[in-house]
């Protein structure tokens, strides 16, 4: 038989920085985990129309970063404390209220008044939206569970409260978050791998290349391997040497 193990819960962490060196107070920990979550990728392309054109292939703009959706549950009634995600917990809600943990304050006649996930929500929103003054931003979060590990800005957050105390304080809120990724400048090169013709690559040989060979995979036309070999110095182009540096200029293609 298999263990099930130990549950792993979602955590969040906050980052005054996007390089994600200076932590901002503690992770919070999920309650409940998420039934799942969505990943969205967008596409854009350049729609511009020349006059008098009935319409022309569409040219690629960019894909956008990665945005991320979760839901995260708050609750201060206890009734939850055995059920492993968020759409387990929304199926057997419970208006009996009777167990739920008490978090008290005050009122003007001095008597305790129970301030459900009021404040839990407060300090959720300082750490994911709230502005910080020294970084001119919103914080940057890391959002972990099990295997997914993301990189992120808050984009949205809905929260939806869901059941009130008799003194009107919410004791049960659900929040949507919206997150896109960050990528830093060394994953998005690594990514995008690009060889088009109007940049400056270098690439060094390996057996068996040709500079026409090396041009197609550059240019996608190897009829520019005269003009390689022209910024290269090269006088036998058709045998270039194992880790020789060849440099590939921008191109204006006819």
């Amino acid at each position: 038989m298999f263990s099930k193990g130990t549950l792993v819960k979602l955590m969040i962490t906050a980052y005054t920085d996007e390089k994600f060196k200076d932590q901002v107070g503690n992770s919070l920990t999920a309650l409940i985990n998420p039934e799942g979550y969505k990943e969205t990728f967008t596409v854009k392309y350049d729609e511009a129309q020349p006059a008098g054109n009935q319409g022309n292939a569409p040219k690629f703009n960019k894909i956008t970063p990665g945005e991320f959706t979760f839901r995260l549950l708050f609750d201060s009634t206890g009734v939850f404390d055995e059920i492993e995600n968020i759409d387990d917990a929304m199926a057997s809600i419970s208006e009996n209220i009777s167990a739920f943990v008490p978090s008290f304050l005050k009122n003007d006649d001095g008597d305790k008044v129970d301030e459900g996930v009021f404040n839990q929500i407060e300090e959720f929103k300082k750490l994911v939206i709230d502005f910080n003054g020294n970084t001119h931003q919103n914080n940057s979060l890391i959002i972990a569970w099990g295997p997914l590990i993301i990189k992120c800005k808050l984009t949205k957050l809905d929260i939806e409260y869901k059941l009130f105390n008799a003194s009107g304080y919410p004791i049960r809120a659900i929040a949507t978050i919206g997150c896109i990724k960050i990528i830093s400048d060394e994953e998005r090169k690594a990514l995008e791998n690009k060889t088009s013709p109007d940049l400056t690559h270098i690439r060094y040989a390996k057996a068996g290349d040709t500079l026409p060979l090396m041009t197609y995979r550059i240019y996608g036309d190897a009829a520019y391997y005269l003009e390689v070999a022209k910024v290269n110095n090269l006088q036998n182009f058709r045998r270039l040497k194992a880790g020789q540096k060849i440099i590939f200029p921008p191109i204006q293609k006819n």
